[in-house]
């Protein structure tokens, strides 16, 4: 790296420009054979010149005030390690940027291949459960039948994640009314987290009044800390990314009934379908 200070084409030039010169020798890998070319021309010429002539220069030099060009030996080399790891934490710092954005397309639609193949199994599960209850003992197998019905409906239509978490909500509806015993239903925050836990106030934002939405015990936790649930999101007209339950109810039958939160899947899927007819 020392070499750039004897090389003949950066002798008048400034710091910046050996610096510059000292990494891309580096960089070629031709830094140790300039410095000894260099070196190599020094002794065969410059210092007989100097011990011959007995000129103040060859004095000066025996001081060591004459030495010029030993500064490149310390401060090109120091200055060229700093611009190498300048460089190399750059890079480092954008690499993450770097991955294409086709990586997140790909992890998104294989999310949502594995999402399908669930909201799948509970249909199927779900109509050889109903194939397999009593009419006589189970009071609420119509409304079972007709979950089984929707949720086989909206997993044909299904358009992205929002639709297939509906698929769990009319499944899960369904379960409990061959049950008999309807429970808390998904997650109002994100359904994909299963079951709720428990039922809590919670104010939108921008908004006075207070939803009674039924949460898991991660979301529940996080409203107890002012911290931020982890919601499901979907695609609003104008193309940004919201929470679902920010699309207008008149848009999204997840808006309005918040996935059993608000009112039931069942209901709102019916009502929707008879306004479309």
């Amino acid at each position: 790296m020392a070499a750039t200070g004897f090389l003949d084409e950066m002798r008048n030039a400034g710091l910046a420009d050996l610096t510059a010169k000292a990494v891309d020798l580096v960089a070629e890998g031709k830094g140790r054979q300039r410095y000894e070319e260099a070196m190599k021309e020094l002794d065969g010429s410059a210092a007989p010149d100097a011990q011959a002539s007995g000129s103040p220069a060859s004095e000066s030099s025996s001081d060591g005030t004459g030495r010029w060009w030993l500064w490149p030996l310390i401060a090109v080399p120091a200055l060229a390690l700093t611009a190498l790891a300048t460089r190399a934490l750059v890079r480092s710092r954008r690499t993450p940027s770097a991955i294409p954005q086709l990586v997140f397309a790909t992890a998104r639609a294989a999310d949502e291949a594995r999402l399908r193949r669930r909201a799948e199994a509970e249909v199927l599960a779900l109509g050889e459960a109903t194939q397999a209850a009593d009419a006589t003992t189970t009071p609420d197998l119509q409304r079972t039948l007709d979950a089984y019905a929707a949720a086989g409906r909206v997993l044909d239509e299904a358009r992205g994640v929002p639709d297939l978490a509906g698929v769990l909500a009319l499944a899960q509806e369904g379960r409990d009314a061959l049950a008999g015993s309807p429970g808390l239903p998904l997650c109002f925050f994100n359904p994909l987290h299963g079951r709720a836990a428990l039922r809590t106030g919670w104010r939108p934002l921008g908004r006075r009044d207070r939803l009674n939405v039924a949460v898991c015990q991660d979301c529940a936790d996080a409203l107890r800390d002012r911290r931020a649930p982890e919601v499901l999101t979907d695609r609003a007209g104008d193309g940004r990314t919201v929470p679902y339950f920010e699309l207008p109810a008149g848009l999204s039958v997840w808006s309005a009934t918040g996935y059993g939160s608000l009112a039931s899947p069942l209901d709102g899927f019916n009502a929707r379908s008879a306004k479309a007819g």
